[in-house]
């Protein structure tokens, strides 16, 4: 019975960090101070393994890719509470999918922001031409699609297939 509490506390206690794992991460000289720090990381495995909440990459994309590549994460508040990782799918034609994830809110107060519940139940904000957020748990997904060879009406409609990828 004790192995099973020992085990089961150091589990409660590396499954469930508040905040940004820095040890893999490569601290940029480019930071404002203490309050806002950069990093880049070696691979997207190790910057969604960094962050303290789960990140969901679609694999379905809109355009052939050799898939996503990390853009790196910012430390607002330069405490690891607040990371927002991005990310980035490109092609040859000029095609690319950038995402931000974070946990903090987003207001849209003077914009033309389309509210929109997906079918998967999540809220979105669609901001045309190119541009959706999704709100799964406490986590944004923000999405920006550009494909120079469609029109908005179909990018608005790759966004939402996208953003139908996620689950919890």
């Amino acid at each position: 019975m004790k192995k099973y509490i020992l085990i089961s506390g150091i589990l409660l206690l590396t499954g469930c960090s508040n905040e940004l794992d820095t040890s893999q991460l490569i601290e940029s000289q480019q930071g404002e101070g203490d309050f806002l720090k950069f990093y880049s990381a070696p691979s997207v495995e190790v910057a969604i393994k960094a962050l303290p909440y789960e990140v969901n990459l679609p694999e379905r994309l809109p355009f052939e890719t050799v898939g996503f590549q990390s853009l790196g994460i910012t430390d607002y508040g330069g405490k690891g509470q607040n990371p927002e990782a991005q990310f980035i799918a490109i092609n040859e034609n000029e095609n690319n999918l950038i995402l931000s994830t974070t946990t903090a809110h987003r207001d849209y107060p003077d914009s033309d922001t389309e509210e929109i519940t997906l079918d998967n139940g999540y809220e979105a904000f669609y901001t045309a031409p190119d541009g959706l957020d999704v709100i799964v748990k406490d986590i944004t997904y923000s999405y920006t699609l550009i494909m120079p060879e469609l029109e908005e009406p179909q990018i608005k409609e790759e966004l939402l297939k996208l953003a139908e990828q996620l689950s919890e």
